[in-house]
């Protein structure tokens, strides 16, 4: 490795780091685009990059969130399960997609998420408030959070975090300390 890819793939890393703080994502919506276009990796290497890379990230922010909200560990191992049995059964058909069809899938995926948060801003708010569906479902947040691991390379929280406040009536201040059960932690309404 030399030493301008040490030093790119430094600040990347950095830059990551950063936005992921400030606006609760992962760095995969950031870095897929970035590894294949700067860096030349193909659709499928930068996606399997960007899960690597949350494994590190994931450690750190269960072990941060849980110092100050215990989390309820059966819950906790029903999203992760389920996300991970469904991350593993999507990456098989990922990997077996044309580089192509790859990376058409994940740009149509972050043009329908650009999309969604244009028209986010110009709806009301108050439709968030209060529970819509009984707590006990959330563990099924997993699956299209571990299908998005799955095809994608990133973090369920895109994910989890709409349906945590759309569906289940999560506040968003607690919704984004959430992305993260199949990433790992977010339960504070349902009961161990």
């Amino acid at each position: 490795m030399t030493l301008s890819v040490l030093f790119s793939t430094l600040v990347l890393g950095a830059v990551l780091g950063f936005l992921g703080g400030l606006f609760g994502i992962g760095g995969g919506i950031i870095a897929i685009p970035v590894l294949v276009l700067a860096f030349g990796m193909t659709q499928a290497m930068a996606q399997g990059t960007s899960l690597a890379m949350m494994v590190p990230v994931l450690i750190v922010g269960w072990w941060r969130y849980t110092r100050s909200h215990p989390v309820p560990l059966r819950p906790a191992l029903l999203i992760g399960g389920l996300a991970s049995a469904t991350t593993y059964l999507v990456a098989q058909l990922a990997t077996r997609l044309e580089p192509n069809t790859l990376r058409t899938v994940f740009g149509a995926f972050l043009l329908l998420l650009a999309l969604r948060m244009l028209l986010r801003t110009k709806t009301s708010h108050n439709a968030e408030a209060g529970s819509k569906l009984d707590a006990r479902l959330m563990p099924l947040v997993g699956i299209p959070g571990g299908a998005s691991m799955g095809l994608l390379g990133i973090g369920g929280g895109l994910i989890a975090t709409p349906m945590l406040t759309g569906i289940f009536g999560q506040r968003q201040t607690i919704a984004l300390n959430r992305p993260g059960i199949e990433e790992v932690p977010f339960l504070e309404r349902m009961e161990p």
